[in-house]
């Protein structure tokens, strides 16, 4: 029996008519030999059946010897990785191979599969019938879809119902999953259904009875539901909300103004800095002389002695695990600092942050010249928040989100330019009042940031 899932009334054509003649097949593999075989057979019966692409997913037993049997076919294509990359990737290489505007994706280890079970997948699409269908079996449903996947599908919608959600018989058009997301591993199929709804494809759930596969171990099952249920979430925006990029100024906020001045001071530079910023407050320089002057004094500095005591210099509390807490909930995470470059490098490599953006200086033959490399002219302006906004503006850029994706922390007065135009902006122990008032939020321990934007 065919089941119409979504939307609940769909535009039927002729049902006797094929709207396309013909289909791809894709089927990834990764060391199923022989069980394969018996899937290509059925499948190079199927009517309407126009080309098989084979994606041999790093295989190592055997699979390249038996699969000649099938390269006498004219429709039967075979595409090998050199390494294993997932599922998500062999789907979408076959993608992109097919010739075919319908294309269907089949597992390699069904053990009695037919070619009038595959058919009854096919045909709905070919008819035009719907834009994706999805083979719905009565076999008995594994841990993973009955105690993970099926009470997660009932809370994000409610008003849907599929039998088999994580099923990778699918039959889908060219055109929806040229854009589709194609997740790694065991989260594809159930990452393309997410896709297809909302993307408001036609949908339909069919019933090809029972069928057999390959018994999974443990510790596999639990990590298929850890995959599966980590891409429902994903995509649900459960994990990333409405904000996608996290950016942190480095002073006072990620490092603590004591220990830097005790680095300044270790490098027989901090009270020629401390003079400059006093030119620099009473209107006598501009921000872009200010950083000019500083970086004359590591002129002949040798950058080994100047990383070694960076390396030394310690993290504000928290930095680290908020750092890999918001990483694994799928933020991108950066830093945009006024600092040289050898402390703003220092600290991205200790958290482990995605990039980072900072006045680079210039090196030579092991030592510093005393010059800010051309990359960095974007710092180099009349004030601070000229250049605090021309890096925040940069970082969304490179990294293509929209500003109203972005999250703003700062404990330095310097990085307020860009609150107006993050989407939240938060405080860290603000020192003046005019930080406080202009942020959303206000935190006085990094690790509050997790509450505040989840």
């Amino acid at each position: 029996m065919t089941k119409i899932i979504s939307p609940p009334s769909l535009n039927l054509k002729n049902p006797n008519e094929l709207v396309y003649q013909k289909f791809s097949a894709v089927v990834p593999s990764y060391n199923e030999n022989p069980r394969f075989v018996r899937v290509l057979n059925e499948l190079l019966k199927t009517q309407n059946l126009d080309e098989l692409i084979f994606v041999d997913d790093g295989s190592s037993d055997g699979t390249q010897e038996t699969i000649k049997q099938f390269e006498s076919d004219p429709r039967f294509v075979y595409v090998k990785h050199e390494k294993n990359k997932g599922k998500g990737r062999a789907l979408k290489t076959g993608v992109e191979k097919a010739k075919n505007e319908v294309i269907l994706f089949l597992d390699a280890d069904l053990g009695n599969i037919t070619s009038q079970k595959i058919y009854k997948i096919a045909e709905p699409v070919l008819k035009d019938e719907v834009d994706m269908a999805r083979g719905s079996f009565s076999r008995r449903r594994g841990r993973v879809t009955e105690f993970a996947v099926k009470p997660m599908m009932e809370i994000l919608f409610p008003s849907l119902y599929f039998d088999q959600p994580i099923s990778g018989q699918i039959c889908a058009k060219k055109s929806f999953l040229k854009q589709a997301e194609f997740t790694e591993r065991y989260g594809v199929d159930i990452g393309l259904l997410f896709d297809a709804i909302e993307d408001g494809q036609r949908i339909i759930e069919v019933d090809i009875g029972r069928l057999v596969n390959r018994e999974n171990s443990a510790e596999t099952v639990k990590e298929m539901s850890r995959q599966v249920l980590e891409t429902m979430i994903s995509r649900a925006g459960l994990i990333r909300h409405k904000y996608k990029l996290v950016l942190f100024t480095l002073d006072n906020t990620l490092i603590n103004e004591k220990y830097f001045s005790q680095f300044l001071k270790q490098l027989g530079i901090e009270d020629k800095i401390i003079e400059n910023h006093k030119l620099m407050e009473k209107g006598e320089i501009t921000a872009k002389e200010y950083l000019e002057r500083n970086v004359k004094l590591f002129r002949g500095m040798k950058i080994s002695t100047v990383e070694e005591l960076c390396d030394k210099l310690p993290t504000v509390k928290y930095a680290k695990e908020v750092v890999k807490a918001l990483t694994r909930r799928k933020y991108t995470v950066g830093i945009i600092s006024s600092n040289f470059s050898p402390v703003v490098e220092c600290y991205a490599k200790k958290l482990g942050v995605h990039f980072w953006n900072g006045v680079e200086m210039e090196k030579k033959n092991g030592s510093y010249t005393g010059k800010i490399r051309k990359k960095s002219n974007g710092w180099l302006q009349d004030d601070f928040n000229q250049g605090f906004s021309a890096a925040f503006n940069k970082a969304i850029k490179t990294q293509r989100v929209k500003a109203l994706e972005t999250i703003m922390v700062t404990g330095n007065e310097k990085g307020m330019a860009t609150f107006k135009a993050a989407g939240l902006s938060v405080a860290y122990k603000p020192k003046i009042k005019e930080l406080r008032i202009a942020a959303d939020k206000t935190i006085y321990v990094l690790a509050e940031l997790l509450a505040i934007i989840e």
